[in-house]
């Protein structure tokens, strides 16, 4: 039973005095006699409004009386007597009777004629607290649980809540998950960089100043550092200091990154794994897989294990490049036993395969032909950005090698190979059922790591500071056994990749970047002959030039828009985003266009700016000087507002 009618006193008096005034005002220079009358109505109304408005309390009242006797005699004697909060609605949620204790403890405010259940059960209506049969809600600083009980009255359906106060209990149950147990594995990275530039005695030094660091950092939270190995730490703490933590954005990262040393810049930094658990064990283990996850995107950064996967913060610094080859040397000997133990060999890269995915592929098919083992690079030819490329290969009389999925499905059985290169995310991949079909895998790839990356890969060789997966794979091929013999078009096709995702040698270059053109150099690769892979249409430059001039600054950042259709749009927003880097103040890039009913976003940045964290938070990933996403559902302009959105935020995280 709901109570109307009070509510609009107010309103009414307004309205009605209001609406008498215009009326006299208007008629008072027309009929002074009528307007007379008017006075006299418009008093006589508005003395009944008034009148209406100070007892509307008293008449209230009076309706609840009158509703409360509709409640069984029982029914009131029971829930009056009960040591608890109690109160009555009806089924449309509006409370109609509450006892004494109730009145106390829960709304001690004065009695509203519009109170309804929602408000006294943190937003939860009748049939979902009748569903649930009880719930947990807060009322002020206590916590109770409200249970619902339905029954018939007078022949309507009402609804019986009462409060049990159990605050005692909840505030336990908080501070025993307050006090589980956390484990950080903090590894300090990027420091081999230094070695050569400060004595073994100033080494010493900078990391014991890197530890004390460390150390007044997880004092400040209550929690104790233990050093595991030489450059590996264990923190242990309560699950109450991790969101202290989150919300200081961890700031140990940038004290440790931001440290000087006799007035020369270190260049050390931390990459850190959080984890909880249910004990420590359990919680140390799950860590280190975090930290792997942390060092796998480049390092810098923090990777909190939770329950849907990872969480991210930090990873603003450029990737460690590794000067070790000792891996590639092992990986290399691995893969070749592995190639030569298979019935045939098939290569996949990324869907919208490009230079750095097909060049890569055509760099181990040359070496399975060079073991005599049967080899295919699978991917689609109408949908490949490498297409110049690909008709290289087909003038030189490698186009057999490129063949579709349905062949690719044909030829795979229980000892094929499958090599996926240039991605590590299953989705990603260019044929996701060649991949389901085949029990051998083997990933190599330069982008930092996902969370929703490949398994079961007998060989992951992941290599976030490499500048491309050519760079990865022309290291590979140096170590493989017996030699592998590598042709011009071959050559070529690496270098392309490499000069693809480096920009020409600008973006992500180090020492093993040059390391592997030399090489390459060395086999006969023409510089002229690659430049020509990168070639365009007359067409494609114009198209390219007009979204170059549709694009504006935002906070340092180029954002434009190619709204208009065409069979290279893909090509066109790369190129533009590439080609956007070149304008003074820019320090990232984002292209967006419309494609495959969703709008897709190429970004590129010199690197100051780390584009896959922008990108991931809108559902894509990539590196960090080069990444992409797809927003399904958007438009151009809504998906500019979200762009501008995480621009800023990541700006705001990061300053």
């Amino acid at each position: 039973m709901k109570f109307k009618g009070f509510w609009y006193d107010s309103v009414l008096l307004c309205l009605v005095a209001g609406i008498s005034a215009a009326f006299i005002a208007m008629t008072v220079f027309i009929e002074p006699r009528l307007a007379v009358a008017e006075c006299v109505a418009f008093l006589i109304v508005f003395a009944v409004a008034v009148y209406r408005a100070l007892s509307a309390g008293n008449r209230y009242k009076r309706f609840l009386i009158k509703t409360a006797k509709k409640l069984d005699f029982t029914d009131e004697k029971v829930l009056s007597n009960f040591p608890f909060p109690v109160a009555v609605c009806d089924e449309s949620g509006s409370v109609i009777w509450r006892s004494q204790r109730f009145m106390n403890e829960i709304s001690p405010d004065k009695v509203a004629q519009t109170d309804t259940l929602e408000m006294f059960t943190n937003g939860l209506g009748v049939e979902e607290l009748t569903e649930r049969g009880s719930a947990c809600v807060k009322i002020g600083e206590r916590y109770y649980t409200v249970y619902a009980v339905t029954y018939q009255s007078g022949g309507s359906r009402m609804c019986a809540f009462y409060y049990l106060d159990n605050t005692d209990l909840k505030k336990i149950e908080l501070e025993y998950y307050n006090s589980r147990p956390y484990a950080l594995v903090v590894e300090m990275d990027n420091l081999d960089g230094s070695r050569n530039d400060f004595r073994d005695s100033e080494i010493a030094e900078i990391k014991s100043q890197v530890e004390a660091a460390l150390d007044n950092w997880a004092e400040s939270y209550n929690s104790f550092v233990k050093k595991i190995s030489e450059d590996r730490y264990l923190i242990i703490t309560e699950h109450k200091n991790i969101a202290r933590m989150k919300e200081d954005r961890f700031s140990v990262l940038q004290t440790v990154r931001s440290y000087e040393y006799k007035g020369k810049k270190v260049g050390a930094t931390l990459s850190i794994g959080v984890s909880g658990g249910k004990d420590v064990q359990s919680c140390e283990k799950s860590a280190r897989k975090a930290l792997e996850m942390a060092l796998g995107r480049g390092g810098d950064q923090v990777a909190i294990k939770t329950k849907d996967g990872y969480e991210y913060i930090g990873g603003v610094s450029k990737s460690a490049e590794k000067r070790n080859k000792v891996k590639s040397r092992i990986v290399g000997s691995a893969l070749s036993e592995l190639i030569k133990s298979s019935s045939n060999v098939l290569i996949m890269g990324h869907s919208y395969t490009d230079l750095d995915a097909v060049g890569a592929a055509v760099g181990l098919a040359c070496a399975c032909q060079s073991f005599g083992i049967p080899v295919y690079i699978a991917t689609d030819r109408k949908k490949t950005l490498a297409l110049s490329l690909i008709k290289k290969l087909d003038d030189e009389g490698m186009g057999e090698l490129i063949i579709g999925q349905d062949k690719a499905l044909d030829i795979v059985d229980k000892k094929s190979l499958l090599i996926v290169v240039d991605t590590h995310i299953e989705s990603f991949v260019e044929f996701p059922k060649l991949y389901e079909k085949s029990e051998t895998k083997v990933i190599i790839d330069h982008h930092r790591r996902a969370v929703t990356d490949v398994e079961n890969a007998i060989i992951f060789h992941h290599d976030p500071g490499a500048s491309s997966s050519c760079e990865m794979v022309t290291e590979l091929l140096q170590y493989m056994e017996p030699e592998v013999n590598i042709t011009k078009t071959v050559a070529e096709a690496l270098l392309a990749g490499i000069m693809l995702d480096t920009k020409d040698f600008v973006v992500g270059s180090g020492v093993r970047t040059f390391e592997a053109a030399a090489f390459l150099k060395d086999k006969n690769a023409d510089m002229i002959s690659v430049k020509k892979l990168f070639a365009n249409s007359l067409e494609v430059n114009k198209l390219r030039t007009k979204v170059i001039c549709s694009a504006e600054n935002f906070m340092g950042c180029a954002v434009s828009s190619a709204d208009f259709d065409s069979p290279d749009i893909r090509i066109i927003s790369a190129q533009a985003a590439d080609e956007l880097l070149n304008v003074s103040g820019i320090k990232a890039s984002f292209v967006m266009y419309n494609g495959g009913g969703s709008v897709n976003i190429s970004a590129r940045s010199l690197g100051e700016i780390n584009v896959q964290i922008i990108m991931e938070a809108l559902g894509g990933g990539g590196h960090q000087t080069m990444a992409a996403c797809q927003l399904k559902g958007y438009d151009l302009k809504k998906a500019k507002e979200a762009l501008c959105a995480e621009i800023s935020r990541f700006f705001e995280n990061n300053q």
